[in-house]
């Protein structure tokens, strides 16, 4: 849902309103935090292990659900495309994920 539009997005065929902005926000503050986790040379151990609780319960949670109303044909199409968007990108983070002993997303591209 867009921030100008007030009127919660109804999915597939109507019955039921869906909101992913949540869901974006928390991926899209999640990455930008591994890209400037990963800027830094030295990480003290403390603070990747602060951070792996936050991009576990992202993964745990946020991306199944999107996932799940991707495969469901649910999202927009706009919402899709920035799903399609944030698999590449975690796709491309997979060296960073390894870099700090994260966990990685376990999303097929048949999904």
């Amino acid at each position: 849902m867009s921030v100008s539009d007030s009127t919660p997005r109804t999915a597939g065929s109507g019955s039921r309103p869906i909101g992913v902005d949540d869901d974006f926000a928390v991926l899209d503050q999640q990455i930008h935090a591994l890209l400037t986790l990963g800027e830094n040379g030295d990480v003290a151990d403390e603070d990747v292990y602060d951070f792996s609780i936050r991009w576990g319960t992202a993964l745990a949670g946020r991306l199944p659900r999107l996932a799940h109303y991707s495969a469901l044909h649910e999202l927009d199409a706009a919402d899709e495309r920035h799903f399609q968007s944030l698999r590449a990108q975690l796709d491309s983070m997979r060296p960073l994920m390894r870099r700090f002993s994260l966990a990685t997303p376990a999303l097929g591209h048949d999904d």
